[in-house]
């Protein structure tokens, strides 16, 4: 009887020996889980091209947003000599002006789309001048790649003298720089630079 007593004690004492819980449980994240301190990567085209309505400025817009409503369009200043925007030329300033667009997630090529819809030589009552208003030009594609927008145009270009030729370049290029993912800008208009085809005007 005391042996077996005795087995039934040391049988006790192994299976509370067994279950003891020595400390917090440990657990893994389930799949799917972000480790902590660490965010998601989000890689977003930078590519504009026809088709494709992404972000060509990172950071302005989430990817689950409707995108940007607003963009800035440049117009010139006639003899403003930079009281109001940017001198450029001999005398004139590019003057930004704010504008409504469909939401989107490419503001580049819409902002450049609707300075190019303009048809109007002056502005509004603002008194801007667009020096683009008599030509027919299309936004072929926008691609941004290490913070140059390479900017395709198709149409024709027609100026209204050789005075408008910094203006042109003005407003294009001062549109493009407004978003912080752009700090060089290269146009060209059916594969020509934007330089060459002014310097034949």
């Amino acid at each position: 009887m005391r042996k077996l007593f005795g087995l039934l004690f040391i049988s006790i004492v192994l299976l509370i020996g067994c279950t003891k819980n020595t400390g917090d449980p440990v657990t893994q994240p389930s799949v799917g889980e972000n480790p902590a301190n660490e965010e998601p990567v989000d890689h977003p085209s930078q590519d504009q091209d026809d088709g494709e309505d992404t972000d060509d400025n990172p950071g302005t817009t989430d990817q689950g947003s409707p995108g940007v409503s607003k963009v800035k369009i440049f117009l010139i200043g006639i003899d403003d000599n930079g009281a109001s925007g940017k001198k450029i030329g001999a005398n004139d300033s590019a003057i930004p002006v704010l504008v409504d667009i469909e939401p989107t997630k490419a503001p580049l090529k819409a902002a450049l789309t609707k300075l190019l819809s303009l048809n109007e030589q002056m502005y509004g009552q603002s008194g801007f001048y667009h020096s683009l208003n008599q030509s027919d030009l299309e936004v072929k594609s926008v691609i941004i790649d290490d913070g140059e927008a390479v900017i395709e145009l198709t149409g024709i270009l027609k100026l209204g003298g050789v005075l408008d030729n910094p203006r042109v370049k003005a407003q294009i290029e001062e549109t493009a720089l407004q978003f912080d993912s752009v700090n060089k800008v290269s146009v060209f208009i059916d594969g020509e630079k934007l330089d060459e085809v002014l310097s034949l005007k």
